[in-house]
């Protein structure tokens, strides 16, 4: 195994799994997802350092948000994959 696939599911079980991980995907941190987003959009499409400035920069707003103080406080009490974020 060389890690190049996380899950495998039967053609039948495809849409039915692809529609419960976007939906486990929404519960998540939406201000972090719209920052690695735009991490990803515009980081391609430059040079390296600019790239990694922009990754910087938005690695520090994700720390402002009310999102970021609610996953580290549910990660300290209660482990990973609990916190239930706001989106703000």
């Amino acid at each position: 195994r060389i890690g190049l696939a996380d899950e495998v599911v039967a053609p039948e079980a495809l849409h039915d799994r692809a529609l419960a991980l976007a939906l486990e995907v929404a519960k998540g941190a939406l201000q972090a997802q719209a920052l690695v987003k735009r991490a990803v959009d515009e980081g391609t499409s430059t040079d390296l350092a600019t790239g990694l400035a922009l990754e910087v920069d938005l690695f520090e707003a994700v720390f402002h948000t009310a999102d970021s103080r609610i996953g580290v406080a549910s990660f300290l009490a209660d482990g990973p994959g609990k916190a239930q974020f706001t989106g703000s």
